[in-house]
């Protein structure tokens, strides 16, 4: 695999600049970077001058709902193909549908700029209704047109479900990969409906800068934790998901190499993600 991505989530963790991450990231050997929305806070002329420098590309991002009409024009102009919703709310099939729809109606108005808009799973996307997932009423209920989706193997095979399967089921319409290591199901969880508020996904910071974690949260990361493994040592057949996505996609598929938690002692995320791409390299 030559081009390999990362998504800047993977450094959440570490006290770093957004530019410093980049920097990061391109010391490690990655080709380019899946962005999140607060990266947009970087002037457009500053961003591009720092991917120039690092030789990075950003084939993707990952922006809230809410948010991606309006920074459109911003990712148009550092070449990005694939706007991405990280994730939102929908409980069942009907809001499923809804959400198809505002989906649809974002990719019309990036069509112009050659941007698709998607969606990225986690687990509760595989909770089952009349038969399918409710990623597969969303899939479905979307326009081919304008949109396009990412598979995250590492919470698609956590809810019980083989990636490459669902890959080959929606065949010609999974433009990005992923690439997640993952080493145990859990199953899909109970999704929460769009029609009821729930607080902001926001954590306070300390007087350093550091998250300040609720006990809950913690608890619920510590299970999940401990599922995310060296990257080639879990449940994924990642040569299978590879020639699966490759065999459906009219294009070059975007690989995202995301890692949630560092899986060695002290915790290291950069050391994570420097054994990620060797690993990718020498195998994919």
């Amino acid at each position: 695999m030559e081009k390999i991505n990362v998504q800047v989530y993977s450094l959440v963790s570490e006290q770093m600049s957004p530019i410093e991450k980049l920097q990061t990231i391109a010391k490690l050997g990655y080709t380019g970077v899946e962005f999140t929305a607060d990266f947009t806070q970087v002037p457009l002329e500053e961003m591009k001058k720092v991917l120039a420098e690092t030789g990075l590309e950003v084939p993707s991002a990952h922006v809230a709902l809410n948010l991606i009409e309006g920074v459109i024009p911003y990712f148009a102009e550092l070449g990005t193909k694939y706007i991405i919703c990280p994730m939102t709310d929908f409980a069942n099939k009907e809001e499923a549908k809804e959400v198809a729809e505002e989906l649809n109606r974002l990719g019309h108005i990036a069509k112009p700029y050659g941007i698709k808009i998607g969606y990225h799973n986690h687990t509760d996307e595989y909770f089952v209704e009349d038969g399918k997932y409710l990623y597969d009423w969303l899939i479905e209920a979307c326009d081919p047109e304008v949109t396009a989706f990412e598979v995250d193997c590492g919470w698609c095979s956590c809810a019980g479900v083989n990636p490459v399967d669902f890959i080959n089921k929606h065949a010609g319409k999974i433009c990005a990969i992923h690439i997640k290591e993952n080493n145990g199901v859990l199953g899909a969880k109970q999704p929460h409906s769009r029609h009821v508020e729930r607080p902001p996904f926001k954590f306070e910071r300390d007087e350093n800068g550091k998250p300040i974690f609720p006990p809950e949260f913690l608890k619920m990361k510590e299970e999940r934790d401990k599922l995310n493994v060296p990257q080639g040592t879990g449940i994924v057949d990642w040569k299978a998901v590879k020639a699966a996505a490759d065999a459906q996609w009219d294009g070059e598929v975007t690989y995202v190499v995301e890692r949630e938690a560092s899986y060695n002692d002290p915790q290291d995320r950069v050391a994570c993600l420097a054994e990620d791409i060797a690993w990718i390299k020498a195998n994919l």
